[in-house]
This record gives structure tokens, C-alpha cells and sequence, in this order.
């Protein structure tokens, strides 16, 4: 009789315990509505690439009323059958743009992708009736050696908060291939997650951003190549995944969100 009430109390103890862990295992924010879509959806070959650009629609919220989504540290996207030329196009450099506070100067053909930003900055209780909206727009220029650069700019109907164009420092993204993936992960830091403009405990946290990385098109070799290049596709379907990572009260946690485009 001991030994079953023993053993009961242990099997009562993991079941706590597993029942503890879920909860905190969570997840604090929620990313629907989340996709990628490309143009031209043409497959290509590796001997006969095709140029493509593509758009990015990505949203976050939490999945708790009344509160905005938790910050986001990083942000990684992988694309089937896509690889990257961008070594052959022009450059801007990001310290520059957070001297001068500004990237103005940048080369047009340096500019690979625009898109507006929907957030809210707020304090750390994550309180969407005390958090203000950030609207402003992004600009990403290519920075050579894989490397992207992130840039805030506010202006007419983006606006933030009161903060001005180079508020925020520039930021890198870094470009990679793994096997037939091409995959950009962009590390996102505090002076735009969890301190804003340098402000300690200072949230800022997305509700929706759509990024348009142009189909851009230059001459190498006397042949026209295209910044991002198809080179395949998995039966018709062109497979993408876009991993977020959000800091939360219970910690790191990531989500993947996962899909497909006509190809």
C-alpha cells in the first residue's frame, strides 16, 4: 500500500511538473498571416537563372488581449532554390548612415528592398493601451560580402513616436547559402527590440512589415544578372520558412512559420 501511495505521489509530481513546463513553454507571441510571394514565379536552372524579386509580409501579435507582441531579436528567412549575385552590384556602407544619420548619399542601385513598418513602442509590461504607434519606413541596401543593411527613416506618413531618420542606428543582415537554400538571417539589436533609440526597456514591437526586395538587373561579363537569381524549384512549389525569435518574460523563444509559392 506504501509502495502505490509512493508511486502515485510520484506520477502526481511529473505530471505537475510536465503541466509547468508547457506553461512556460508557451508561446508568447503569435506570427499568421506571415508569407513570402515571388515575381516572376519561374523556376529557372543553374544554367539558365532567372532574376526574381520577391515580398516579404510579416506580422506578429500576442496571443494575450490587450498586449503587444513581444520584441523580436532575430529574424531568419530561408528560400528554396534562390541564390544571391550581390557582390556584383553597388554598395553603401551602414556606419556611414549611423554617423551622418542618414542614407541619402547611398548609390540608387544600392537600394535592394523598401517596405513600411506598423509597430508600437512601449515599456516592458507589454500594455498595448500604454504603448504608442511607430510607423515608419524601412530601407535595406546591399553592403557587400552577404552582408545587408537595415535603415529606419521617418517622414510625411511615417512617423514614430517623434523620432527622427537616424534615431536608430543601421543594422546588419548577413546572406548565406545552405545547400539549395539561400538564407538571410537578420539579428535585430536593442536600439530597435528592447532599447529603443537607446532608451533601456524601451519595446519595440511589430504588428506588420512589408519588405519588397526589387528585381534588380546589372551587366556582368557582358551578360544581365539579377541581384537575386532562381535556380530551381521543388515540384512546382518554391518552399520558404521564416524562424522568429522574440525575447519574452519566460525567455528566448523562437517560432518557424512555413510555406510555399507557385513556381
Amino acid at each position: 500500500m506504501r509502495r502505490i501511495i509512493i508511486l502515485g505521489t510520484a506520477v502526481t509530481v511529473l505530471i505537475a511538473a510536465s503541466v509547468a513546463v508547457a506553461v512556460a513553454a508557451a508561446s508568447t507571441n503569435s506570427y499568421t498571416g506571415s508569407t513570402l510571394s515571388f515575381k516572376p514565379s519561374k523556376a529557372g536552372s543553374k544554367h539558365k537563372p532567372v532574376a526574381i524579386g520577391f515580398t516579404e509580409t510579416l506580422m506578429a501579435s500576442n496571443n494575450t488581449p490587450g498586449e503587444v507582441a513581444a520584441p523580436l531579436t532575430d529574424i531568419k528567412t530561408s528560400f528554396y532554390g534562390l541564390v544571391s549575385n550581390a557582390g556584383h552590384f553597388p554598395t553603401c556602407n551602414g556606419t556611414e548612415m549611423t554617423v551622418m544619420k542618414s542614407d541619402s548619399f547611398c548609390p540608387k542601385g544600392a537600394l535592394v528592398a523598401t517596405g513600411p513598418v506598423n509597430s508600437y513602442l512601449g515599456g516592458t509590461s507589454l500594455s498595448q493601451a500604454k504603448a504608442t504607434p511607430c510607423n515608419p519606413f524601412l530601407h535595406v541596401w546591399n553592403g557587400g560580402h552577404g552582408t545587408l543593411w537595415f535603415f529606419f527613416t521617418t517622414g510625411g506618413q511615417y512617423q514614430c513616436a517623434g523620432l527622427k531618420t537616424g534615431a536608430t542606428a543601421a543594422y546588419p543582415g548577413h546572406i548565406s547559402e545552405h545547400g539549395k537554400y539561400m538564407v538571410t538571417n537578420v539579428p535585430l539589436p536593442p536600439d530597435i527590440s528592447t532599447s529603443v533609440a537607446n532608451i533601456p526597456n524601451f519595446y519595440g514591437s511589430l504588428v506588420k512589415e512589408v519588405l519588397t526586395f526589387t528585381n534588380l538587373k546589372t551587366k556582368f561579363h557582358h551578360k544581365t544578372i539579377g541581384i537575386n537569381e532562381s535556380i530551381g524549384c521543388k515540384a512546382g512549389k518554391r518552399p520558404y520558412s521564416v524562424s522568429f525569435t522574440a525575447t519574452t518574460p519566460s525567455g528566448p523563444q523562437t517560432e518557424t512559420v512555413k510555406g510555399s509559392a507557385k513556381c
